[in-house]
């Protein structure tokens, strides 16, 4: 009860976003974590009919989420990523994965996603599944490194980044990544990139 609470009160006292940090060094039952990030320097582009991307530049925006433990080496993860830009151009993606800890060092994770786009008047949605890989590299004792890629029939993404523990629970973090978000209606896609910045917190 008391981890529940402090992590509400994380929610509260972070008004930034979730995602974008390294996995649980271990996936177990009540394992979980929390991470918080706010997106800067993003950019947002949208293609037409005819295949053209225009660049919409983009606005400091968020990413949010979580994973928790379900059982050994198996937990429940939810992302969140929200791209704004110029004339009310937008993109937003909803993804929940299962995940599995292959070994320390390796995880696998395949689920759900559900996208929408909005620009000029036009607004569709987007369903469908994705599959990746997620690798976590101890660098020292309090620096991780993790890569992760995905791909599926509404989303492609990839992301890197690193995390640095400066108190118990508590991850500084910094990540790259790069989405694309296709095959909405009238052959209509989108791309994003940015970079994340925020903490996490593991308990």
């Amino acid at each position: 009860m008391k981890k529940i609470i402090l992590a509400a009160a994380v929610l509260g006292l972070l008004p930034l976003s979730f995602a974008s940090a390294s996995p649980l060094a271990r996936i177990a039952p009540g394992a979980a974590q929390i991470d918080a990030n706010v997106t800067v320097g993003t950019a947002l582009k949208i293609n037409d009919r005819n295949g053209n991307y225009k660049d919409y530049d983009g606005d400091a925006r968020y990413r949010f989420g979580g994973t928790v433990g379900i059982a050994d080496n198996l937990g429940l993860d939810y992302q969140y990523a929200a791209h704004e830009g110029d004339d009310d151009a937008s993109v937003q993606s909803h993804q929940v994965s299962l995940v599995y800890q292959f070994n320390p060092y390796l995880y696998g994770y395949g689920g759900y996603v559900r996208n929408h786009i909005k620009h000029h008047g036009y607004k569709d949605n987007k369903s469908g599944y994705q599959v990746g890989a997620i690798g976590r590299l101890p660098l020292t004792d309090k620096t991780t490194a993790w890569g992760k890629v995905g791909f599926g029939n509404a989303i492609s993404q990839y992301e890197v980044g690193v995390g640095y523990a400066f108190a118990d629970n508590w991850e500084a973090n910094v990540s790259y990544n790069d989405s694309k978000y296709k095959d909405f209606s009238g052959d209509h896609d989108a791309k994003t990139h940015g970079v994340n910045v925020g903490v996490s917190y593991k308990f």
